[in-house]
């Protein structure tokens, strides 16, 4: 029998006792029972719709199998650290800018981008360069096992103002 009928047989076989016991008891707690009743009945509608539109082998009814082509980003590196972001001199929040790339982290902690996800200018991966020959994982991130030296891919964030500059 396929996993999905097992669970919901025994759903239903739970539910069934549970009204049968509803049934023989005296109505001394009535509003208890209608809350634990509804709460009960709620829980199997929701878990019956959870899987909705999927059967048992994570296939749709179509036919047609969903596959997950978004690139997982394994960390976020701020490559503009600036102490005083929110200082109570600058009323504004500074804008700040996300850039997904494949990189090597090396067990020293520098990064190298080897490509960006999406196509960025030239004027903006001279920047990142210039940075990341700045920029070092922490030692600690490193040993902690955090970050993993190898090729993957991370989220650079950076502050387009201090591109300019």
């Amino acid at each position: 029998m396929d996993a999905n009928i097992v669970k919901n047989n025994e759903r239903h076989r739970a539910f069934t006792l549970f009204l049968v016991y509803l049934a023989s008891t005296t109505p001394k707690n009535n509003l208890m029972r209608i809350l634990l009743f509804l709460l009960l009945s709620l829980f199997v509608m929701l878990s019956a719709c959870r899987n909705g539109g999927q059967s048992g082998n994570g296939k749709q009814e179509s036919g047609v199998e969903h596959v997950d082509t978004t690139l997982k980003a394994t960390a976020i590196f701020w490559v503009d650290k600036e102490k005083n972001v929110y200082s109570k001199q600058k009323r504004d929040p500074l804008p700040v800018r996300t850039v997904k790339a494949k990189v090597n982290i090396f067990t020293t902690g520098r990064v190298e981008v080897l490509s960006y996800v999406k196509p960025q200018s030239k004027q903006l991966e001279k920047y990142m360069q210039e940075r990341l020959e700045v920029f070092r994982v922490a030692k600690v991130m490193l040993d902690s096992g955090y970050v993993k030296p190898g090729e993957q891919y991370v989220q650079l964030r950076y502050m387009p103002q201090k591109m300019r500059q």
